[in-house]
């Protein structure tokens, strides 16, 4: 911090001792768009909490996430009080389980007062997470976000039904998909999956995309070839590598049978190679998923 940066800093720091919120939280705010700081980042989200501007919290909160390691507590209540319940529940459990069983009931109970006393709100909501595949990519993405102020019950209504639907992207039907998973969702589900075939499986019992032994294969062989030699194009097919196996969830096992073919069809792709008859079926899997990233760009 400069000189200046430095005063201001104090000031705020003797107004939040003064339990002056709202003043200390202006200073702080504008010290947090200049500066990177943990302890910056924890006042300023703890101001703006007091002052209960909590979406602003929330948002200092998920952008600083480090700095509040060792203070998960204040995380799950900023979440809750801004009623980003999906986003919350999926850190609640991340923690250890005496956590989750102090912290998963106080969550649900939010859920359900929410519900019950902002039932328009919630209704409109999900009408909007619902109808997300009449619309292009940026904003299917940007209904997904809204969806997490959903409560679980409603934010699972409309995954459900967008997972079948043939208009939402694949690339936002992989994030409903792993947000059900990292939720713990237990029930058998449908979804019409990135081979245009509609698959049958329970979200809870799917590995992660990046705890996958097989994606875990891909990444390990990707680095012996490439990290020391070329960590250009390593870094680029290591990116396209996860986005590709996101999209191919639920069909990773299916589909990636031999990890190191896999591997070596990207890298021919990749240099221009000649690539093997025998290597056609994992051909024609790559070329359909570049398409998908191809859209992205």
């Amino acid at each position: 911090m400069d000189k200046q940066q430095q005063e201001d800093f104090a000031k705020a720091k003797e107004l939040y001792q003064e339990e002056k919120w709202q003043e200390a939280a202006n200073i702080f705010l504008n010290l947090y768009g200049e500066i990177e700081d943990d302890e910056l980042a924890v006042l300023t989200a703890k101001t703006l909490c007091y002052s209960r501007q909590y979406t602003l919290a929330y948002q200092i909160v998920f952008q600083s996430m480090n700095a509040f390691r060792n203070d998960i507590s204040f995380v799950v209540e900023v979440g809750i009080k801004s009623q980003h319940f999906i986003s919350t529940r999926i850190l609640i459990r991340q923690q250890p389980i005496s956590f989750q069983e102090k912290e998963l009931p106080r969550l649900t109970e939010a859920e359900e007062n929410y519900h019950e006393q902002f039932r328009e709100i919630v209704k409109s909501r999900l009408r909007s997470f619902y109808h997300l595949g009449d619309y292009p990519f940026d904003e299917q993405r940007q209904r997904l976000l809204s969806a997490d102020q959903l409560p679980l019950e409603d934010f699972i209504t409309g995954a459900v039904f967008l997972l079948r639907d043939p208009f939402t992207h694949q690339f936002i039907k992989a994030e409903i998909l792993n947000e059900l998973q990292q939720v713990g969702y237990k029930k058998k589900i449908t979804m019409l999956c990135v081979d245009g075939k509609e698959h049958h499986f329970i979200p809870n019992e799917l590995p992660l995309v990046y705890e996958n032994p097989i994606f875990v294969k891909c990444q390990e062989i990707l680095r012996e070839k490439l990290a020391q030699g070329d960590p250009q194009l390593y870094t680029m097919l290591s990116g396209q590598l996860n986005i590709q196996l996101i999209l191919l969830n639920p069909l990773i096992n299916e589909v990636i049978t031999d990890p190191n073919a896999w591997i070596n069809v990207m890298l021919r792709l990749a240099t221009g190679e000649e690539i093997n008859d025998d290597s056609e079926t994992i051909l024609n899997w790559q070329q359909k998923l570049n398409k998908f990233l191809d859209e992205l760009q």
